[in-house]
């Protein structure tokens, strides 16, 4: 006998009421945990296909949805099929309506009037011809006179000095040198130029792109330099002129290849005015992996130039990398 309750239930559970609903990820899985002794022909369980999405026990959300399958006529594991609708009756057929009477055929059209032919045009009157020149009339006969000078010839029209030539085109563009793509072209000052490979601008992504080491622009100097250290003692890494003072930042990464151990740091260093003194602070990273004490980094004057220099006390391998940057 059911339970008799006077009002709804109100439920404010993620999960279904009846927990052999499930969902399960197929009728295998349902009629395992589902045992015989808990099944009643027509008890109805949710079958999930796809992927899936959990918050603890609430299913949140099912990619194909769920299919409800149920134990149709029996409570046998080949019980458990799809639940589908039943079929309503089908419909009376419907009486054949009647053909529709033929339409009369219409009048013919009467035929238009031909139209009038057109007027023939008038020839055209022929031109007069010229009247012929009259015949001279004898001379009579004379005494024989002296012969005349003879008549001078008329002068002919002048003809017009010959124009200069006109000077030759120059040529419409410069003979290149070079095929990179996106390649950027600098004059060579001959009348030639050059597609430069270490200096490509993509205008799609417009992209500046530099493969040198070396960069100025404007006051600022840059440039980088990539080496592997494989001896102890003192290495000189950039060498740059001083002259006129300046402030170098050099930015370093090291790498110890049989420990992996790691830093990166940046050091900054001032040069005096007449380029004979120097003041430099190493600002670094802790040590990544490994210690790296044994590779220290310095800035030192010698003659006209200042020196980055690496000194190593192990006899280990370095990666370093250095990019330096100069306000001039």
């Amino acid at each position: 006998m059911g339970i008799v309750l006077s009002s709804n239930i109100d439920l404010q559970g993620g999960l279904p009421l009846d927990s052999r609903y499930g969902p399960y990820s197929s009728t295998t899985v349902a009629n395992n945990s589902i045992v015989t002794a808990n099944r009643f022909v027509g008890l109805t369980v949710g079958i999930v296909t796809g992927t899936t999405t959990y918050n603890g026990l609430q299913l949140t959300e099912a990619e194909d949805g769920i299919q409800d399958y149920w134990y149709f006529s029996g409570i046998t594991d080949s019980d458990l099929i799809v639940k589908s609708g039943g079929s309503g009756d089908s419909g009376s057929s419907g009486s054949s309506g009647t053909s529709g009477s033929s339409g009369s055929s219409g009048t013919s059209g009467s035929s238009g009037s031909s139209g009038t032919s057109g007027s023939s045009g008038s020839s055209g009157t022929s031109g007069s011809s010229g009247s012929s020149g009259t015949s001279g009339s004898s001379g009579s006969s004379g005494t024989s006179g002296s012969s005349g000078s003879s008549g001078t010839s008329g002068s002919s029209g002048s003809s017009g000095t010959s124009g200069s030539s006109g000077s030759s085109g120059t040529s419409g563009f410069l003979d290149l040198d070079g095929d990179t793509v996106n390649g950027v072209i600098t004059y060579d000052g001959d009348g030639t130029g050059t597609v430069e490979s270490n200096l490509t601008f993509d205008g799609i992504t417009n992209n500046l792109l530099i493969s040198g080491d070396s960069v100025q622009y404007g006051n600022i100097y840059q440039q980088s330099v990539d080496t592997t250290i494989t001896t102890n003692g003192n290495h000189n890494l950039i060498s740059l002129p001083t002259t006129g003072g300046s402030s170098y930042e050099f930015t370093y990464y090291v790498n110890e290849q049989s420990t992996s151990g790691f830093r990166t740091g940046k050091i900054l260093s001032a040069v005096s005015k007449n380029g004979s003194n120097n003041v430099f602070t190493d600002y670094s990273t802790l040590d990544g992996t490994f210690n790296t004490d044994d590779i220290v980094f310095s800035t030192l004057i010698s003659g006209s130039n200042i020196i980055l220099r690496a000194t190593t006390t192990n006899s280990t391998i370095w990666d370093v990398k250095v990019r330096t940057e100069i306000l001039f």
